[in-house]
């Protein structure tokens, strides 16, 4: 089973749509997969799940979504330079034993140019301090809105460069 971060708390986010994507790409080579999306999260989860005090929801869904999971894929839009304080939440909320030495991949989404490359190397550094494995191609969807058309269906290009590097992380 491989779960899919989607790394913000937004509603109706490119970085959903994003994770919906690598469902289907994962769907398609016949792999179990299933998306956790920081939406989901509790809104008093700052002051609710911190410190080990967890709720049984909470512990709930680490179980599921973590736990359960032999593979990691974060789907990781660019705030202000990093990635987004729910994300970093959720990280420092669960143990380091959570999800030390499961083998990650991370996808950098952006309005940008960059492709998120900035939130990408924040998060392998706190990855790498959690003890994950982090996968060494990290694909960045650069200017996501042109990648998306009216339907929400992306471009060809994009899915066959994302469905590549998915292909490569099966095997990692």
């Amino acid at each position: 089973m491989i779960t899919i971060i989607s790394g913000t708390n937004r509603s109706n986010s490119n970085s959903f749509k994003v994770a919906k994507l690598c469902k289907e790409i994962l769907e398609e080579s016949q792999v179990a997969s299933q998306i956790f999306s920081l939406e989901n999260l509790p809104n008093d989860f700052l002051a609710s799940e911190m410190y080990q005090d967890h709720s049984d929801h909470f512990q709930k869904t680490i179980t599921q979504y973590i736990h359960g999971a032999e593979k990691l894929i974060f789907v990781v839009p660019e705030y202000h330079g990093s990635y987004p304080g729910a994300l970093k939440v959720f990280l420092d909320a669960i143990s380091s034993d959570d999800i030390m030495d499961k083998k990650t991949m991370l996808v950098g989404v952006a309005s940008g140019h960059a492709g998120g490359i900035r939130p990408l190397g924040h998060l392998t550094d706190v990855l790498h301090h959690l003890r994950a494995e982090v996968f060494s191609r990290k694909p960045k969807l650069s200017y996501i809105d042109q990648l998306i058309d009216s339907k929400g269906e992306f471009d060809q290009k994009t899915v066959k460069s994302l469905s590549g590097n998915i292909e490569l992380f099966l095997n990692y």
